[in-house]
């Protein structure tokens, strides 16, 4: 796998995970004032979205570096033959599946969530979240 690339990606990752906690802490102190409210929450989708282009990123990372790359692939069929391949855990690739689904409704903009429903996935996968970043993290040695 290539290092630099990876390494760079754990960087971007770590700080759109930063950013994240910090919106959603904000969103909490801010909640009364609509107008901030509004604001933060936009800024939190668009770091979600930053968040799973990253994860896009290191699946196709991934599917190179056990040779299962094809040009065109799609996100979900990308998750789902790496877990078929046993590179990825059911834990990982339903929890990449559920973000998946859910940038889908942020990225596209139809049926577009309420702020707390991201909210509510991003408390509720924290600790999957930080998993996924110590697998991550296990492709540098």
């Amino acid at each position: 796998m290539n290092k630099d690339r990876l390494k760079k990606l754990l960087y971007d990752l770590e700080l759109e995970y930063k950013d994240i906690e910090e919106s959603l802490k904000f969103i909490q102190v801010y909640s009364d004032n609509e107008l901030l409210k509004k604001e933060l929450s936009n800024s939190l989708k668009y770091k979600y979205l930053s968040m799973f282009i990253l994860y896009e990123d290191f699946i196709s990372m991934l599917l190179k570096e056990y040779n299962i790359y094809k040009i065109g692939i799609t996100i979900d069929s990308a998750i789902k033959l790496l877990k078929d391949k046993n590179v990825l855990t059911d834990k990982f690739a339903n929890y990449l599946n559920s973000a998946r689904l859910l940038r889908n409704r942020i990225g596209h903009r139809y049926k577009q969530p309420k702020i707390e429903v991201l909210i509510e996935f991003l408390e509720e996968n924290n600790d999957i979240k930080k998993e996924f970043l110590v697998f991550i993290k296990g492709f540098m040695s």
